[in-house]
């Protein structure tokens, strides 16, 4: 058992950033992280890239390499492969390493769990074959893996940034399907005149669409009522988009509509949390400095919001002078000079992230299932009508819903079904997403063999790293 100031959960953009700031400033600092390497997803293999030419990921990527290099240089104990499966209010953290449990402690927590991807639950989204556009990004990351004539359909700037990147690459592309719908672009034109002040970033999103369009590859616009075909395996994707009906035919489809905080470690905490109802999802409560409803714990990076890697880089700096001042180490009012430029930076973003919630905000019809034999639990394989049928017998919250059905259950923990089950009965009950709630949820937060928890033994926490208060 070893002792820490901090112990950081998650080594992506805000994890790296936090620790690198906590480091310099002579805190003791752990880092677990579920990957051999850091970078998170959005940084992955960076500094080892498969490609030939990493530089067709784009400048976004590549600049990772820089904070990769500041992490490994600093004085940081860094769990690779770590799985952290309880963070404790008693600052004890256990975690999966090398198949053995192990237990650390300490008196401050920032969590970075990242975001996921929405679920798209259309019709076939559960064949083989169908996978999200994240995963061809990691694919490519990772392996330099690619999946030729594939049919990309959703929207948002990561959809448009694979198949740029495999257009970059040469590799075909049977279709770009855009479901972002006309109405979209209209609500969000009122937003543009404050978004304008990021030229960059709108200059950036432009040249992606105008490098698309360039390559010639079919691209569908306004597409609505996807259905992926195919008994046993994906072979296209159907859709309607101008009173036509298309029939692309592909053995891989990539289906994306946006990112939501992965929630599973904030809400096993008994953090916090809100709707947010731009985004339309759950977050963890903070305040500007990541500093959540337990005095100890703090997050930061698309897990406490979804904000970009520019956001999650800014968020985990400000969340380690935070944290340097419950240490003790930093005044508040050293603390507010140096957050300043930071501080003023995410109120800068603050507008362009909003147009941006606004053009890709996912309809109804793609967020949550519309025929009743789509499977909403892939886990548990249970559909739109089995929780329906639940529903209807009484269940009238997630968790009651989970008991009737086992939706929820399985080993994603609800990872996958938690946003469409409170979408749906939301739906049913005609009330606020508020109202309904969300899976109550527990540790293990990760899925522990029965072998691994007998071999563990607690060890007792030091007096001198009890949770600071």
């Amino acid at each position: 058992m070893q002792a820490f100031d901090c112990a950081i959960v998650g080594a992506g953009p805000a994890g790296m950033s936090a620790a690198i700031e906590l480091a310099n400033a002579g805190a003791r600092v752990a880092v677990l992280d579920r990957g051999q390497k850091p970078g998170g997803q959005i940084y992955r293999s960076v500094s080892e890239s498969p490609l030939p030419d990493a530089n067709v990921l784009g400048p976004d990527y590549t600049a990772g390499a820089e904070l990769l290099t500041a992490f490994s240089r600093a004085d940081i104990t860094h769990f690779a492969g770590a799985d952290a499966w309880h963070l404790g209010d008693d600052g004890r953290i256990l975690f999966s390493h090398l198949g053995e449990t192990c237990e650390l402690h300490c008196r401050e927590m920032l969590v970075c769990p990242g975001a996921m991807e929405r679920p798209m639950p259309i019709p076939g989204w559960t064949l083989p074959g169908v996978m999200t556009a994240g995963a061809a990004q990691v694919m490519l990351k990772s392996d330099a893996m690619v999946s030729d004539g594939a049919v990309f359909a959703g929207s948002g700037p990561l959809l448009y940034l694979i198949v740029a990147q495999y257009l970059r690459l040469g590799v075909p592309v049977a279709a770009l399907v855009d479901t972002t719908p006309r109405q979209n672009y209209l609500n969000a034109a009122l937003m543009l005149p404050r978004a304008l002040r990021r030229t960059e970033l709108l200059k950036k999103g432009l040249t992606l669409l105008a490098e698309i369009k360039r390559s010639g590859i079919p691209v569908y616009r306004f597409a609505e009522g996807l259905k992926v075909l195919g008994e046993e395996n994906a072979t296209g994707l159907q859709f309607t988009t101008k009173g036509q009906t298309h029939e692309i035919a592909a053995d891989t489809v990539f289906l994306h509509q946006g990112v939501q905080p992965n929630l599973n470690m904030t809400r096993a905490m008994d953090l916090e949390h809100r709707w947010n109802l731009k985004q339309l999802c759950w977050q963890v409560v903070t305040d500007p400095f990541g500093q959540t409803s337990v005095p100890h714990v703090s997050a930061a990076g698309d897990g406490a919001g979804i904000f970009g890697a520019d956001g999650a880089l800014i968020t985990g700096r400000l969340a380690a002078l935070n944290i340097l001042h419950r240490l003790g180490r930093l005044t508040l009012a050293e603390r507010d000079r140096q957050a300043a430029p930071d501080l003023a930076q995410i109120t800068a973003m603050a507008p362009f992230r909003a147009f941006i919630d606004r053009l890709y905000r996912p309809t109804d019809a793609l967020r949550l299932p519309q025929e009743l034999s789509t499977l909403v639990c892939r886990c548990e394989e249970q559909t739109l009508a089995d929780l329906r049928a639940g529903f209807d017998r009484g269940a009238r919250d997630p968790n009651a819903l989970k008991s009737l059905t086992r939706c929820g259950m399985g080993p994603c923990q609800g990872r996958q079904c938690g946003h469409m089950v409170a979408g749906l009965l939301s739906e049913w009950r005609d009330e606020r997403p508020e109202t309904i709630g969300y899976y109550r949820l527990r540790s293990p937060q990760r899925l522990l063999t029965l072998k691994e928890l007998s071999r563990y033994q607690a060890a007792s926490a030091p007096a001198q790293t009890e949770a600071a208060q």
